[in-house]
């Protein structure tokens, strides 16, 4: 067949044209026949055709805006929790549990720890899939179911199920409140939008130990943790109303074809998108699997900052209220350590920024607090600094996560469409992978938490006694962990683009 220069010829792609699904047509040539052209076009499982369409692209709008304040709220009853468990740890230790050994305490809250990211991984396809109100909606009934059993807990057994319900409800929250904000933001300002939600988390940290410290002495544990339920409660309805998803996409497994996972009903759907959002596949990739080992040792050396910094400061002689005053301290400069790397990585990327902030981390760990933590002032120094070096481990990953989730294909110009034979050329982009995203942010996190599940305890039996020596070999732990964490990063940074130090990355 011989083809003439503007005569319209018929094209018929190979495979099934799903406009609602999260499907890129590629293409990968052209087949004749005796009475028309084919263009054979292999579907990748990306982002949905519709987002091509102007209205679905990343406007940095209004609704933009409203999504960041609503990430905003819903981190601040969640990763302000987090942040703030060091003042609940050290109460119930002081009291409810005071005749309980330091190690058997030390599981309420690894336990805790593991559950708000370890169930990520299960949360990702029901994001994608359903939305983000699904799992706001439950994780909110846990978070305030959870603190109100917590309020009349006198018994270990009683903490670790209150707990378990809390710590569920974060890790039903967490995943959808960061993953939501890519959603509606351009790739130039994602790192500052990202960041800005994420300080939530550092505001919550600030607020809450300082309700705490005031509620205590006033109308007593219970009641302290009830109204700590309501305000989560408050933050979260705030969250399930204006953090909402842009669009929301089948999760098609790469090994299944189009037709056969449109015609399956929704229970095998989520079956089959699961099995590939939990697929190991992506340790394959070295970089990612150096960045697992980074993120898992940086991480681990901050929650146990986090949960055992108030009970060091009392060990050295300091007042539970002024205790939590650290704590306070920590999260205030961790606005600042949320918010300015998050402006640094959009210039010099956030690979270079999230090393230099963990060296930082590092440095301040073994040069200050370790010699000189028996000395109060040192500790309100090490409190802002650690703050602000730290906190970046917790906004910079979404951001980070995606230079190892970028890659080149090959896809047809809209505009050739009507007549391909004009310009055959195809042009490539560079183009993320939410799918592969999304199984590599669940698998990291799930590695993270197994770190936070044993690491604490681990800490708790180095502590033993609460004497000065063992303490200051908690302290050493935390620098080493912070070390390795930080070695690793540099590796994957090295296998993403060697030695060069000028690549923003």
């Amino acid at each position: 067949m011989n083809f003439q220069p503007g005569k319209d010829i018929p094209l018929k792609p190979v495979g099934v044209q799903r406009q609602d699904s999260g499907v890129v047509g590629v293409s990968t040539g052209i087949r004749n026949t005796d009475n028309e052209a084919t263009l054979e076009t292999t579907f990748l499982h990306t982002e949905p055709i519709e987002s091509q369409k102007p209205s679905e692209e990343p406007t940095n709008g209004l609704k933009a805006y409203s999504v960041v304040i609503g990430s905003f709220l819903g981190l601040i009853a969640n990763f302000g929790v987090l942040n703030s468990i060091g003042a609940i740890e050290s109460y119930v230790s002081q009291h409810q549990l005071k005749d309980i050994e330091t190690s058997s305490v030390s599981w309420i809250f690894s336990i805790y720890m593991y559950l708000s990211f370890a169930i990520g991984i299960i949360v990702g396809p029901i994001f994608v899939m359903k939305g983000s109100l699904p799992p706001l909606l439950y994780g909110t009934v846990l978070i305030v179911g959870g603190f109100m059993a917590t309020a009349n807990c006198t018994k270990v057994w009683q903490f670790i199920l209150s707990f378990i319900c809390v710590g569920t409800g974060h890790g039903l929250c967490i995943t959808p409140l960061v993953g939501v904000v890519s959603q509606h933001w351009t790739a130039n300002a994602i790192g500052r939008a990202t960041g800005f939600a994420t300080i939530g988390g550092s505001i919550g940290g600030v607020i809450l130990p300082l309700m705490l410290r005031s509620l205590f002495p006033k109308v007593g544990f219970a009641w302290s943790i009830r109204i700590l339920g309501f305000f989560c409660l408050v933050c979260m309805i705030c969250a399930m109303c204006l953090a909402r998803e842009k669009y929301c996409t089948d999760l098609i497994p790469m090994d299944s074809a189009s037709t056969d996972f449109e015609e399956m009903n929704k229970r095998k759907k989520f079956k089959a998108a699961s099995k590939n959002m939990l697929s190991f596949n992506a340790l394959r990739d070295i970089k990612f699997s150096f960045l697992i080992i980074g993120v898992f040792f940086g991480e681990l050396a901050l929650i146990l900052i986090v949960t055992y910094y108030a009970s060091y400061a009392i060990a050295q002689g300091m007042s539970e209220s002024a205790a939590y005053i650290l704590l306070t301290i920590f999260n205030a400069c961790g606005v600042l350590g949320r918010w300015i790397p998050g402006h640094m990585a959009d210039i010099w990327g956030p690979y270079n920024v999230m090393i230099l902030m963990l060296l930082c981390l590092d440095l301040s760990i073994m040069v200050i607090w370790l010699p000189f933590g028996s000395n109060i002032g040192v500790l309100y120094a090490f409190a802002a600094l650690s703050g602000a070096f730290s906190a970046s481990i917790l906004s910079l990953l979404p951001v980070l996560l995606s230079s190892v989730t970028i890659y080149s294909i090959k896809k047809v110009d809209v505009s050739r469409q009507q007549n391909p034979f004009m310009e055959s050329e195809v042009e490539t982009t560079e183009v993320k992978y939410p799918l592969e995203f999304g199984q590599k942010y669940g698998l990291l996190y799930f590695f993270v938490s197994i770190g936070n599940l044993f690491g604490i305890p681990i800490a708790s039996a180095v502590i033993g006694d609460k004497s000065q020596h063992n303490y200051d070999m908690f302290v050493l732990l935390a620098g080493i962990f912070a070390i390795i964490g930080t070695v690793f990063w540099i590796i994957s940074r090295y296998c993403l683009v060697g030695f060069k130090l000028n690549v923003k990355v």
